[in-house]
């Protein structure tokens, strides 16, 4: 549900709207850092879901690991879902067999 929710929240949220966001970069301002490896993460995502895989890139290379990773994890949760409903799991019924 919460990958879902920020899955959702990256394909609503054009990346230029996180770019003209704060600086919420906690390791950043913690330890006065240029940059962490994760800075430009949220604005990533956005704009690999937006399929700007350049400007994607830009933001942070760490895009091209954990873009299709949440992808795979959102589908497998997806089909998950599905074997479950398939079940009459979450509607609690069992299944004969």
């Amino acid at each position: 549900m919460v990958l879902s929710l920020a899955v959702a929240i990256f394909v609503a949220v054009p990346p230029e709207v996180l770019a003209q966001g704060p600086d919420i970069c906690l390791w950043k301002h913690l330890f006065r850092l240029a940059a962490c490896p994760a800075c430009g993460s949220s604005r990533a995502l956005a704009a690999f879901f937006h399929g700007h895989l350049a400007q994607a890139l830009a933001y942070n290379r760490n895009v091209i690991v954990t873009g299709p990773l949440l992808v795979g994890l959102l589908l497998h949760d997806v089909v998950s879902g599905l074997k479950k409903l398939g079940n009459g799991k979450s509607w609690g019924v069992r299944s004969e067999g």
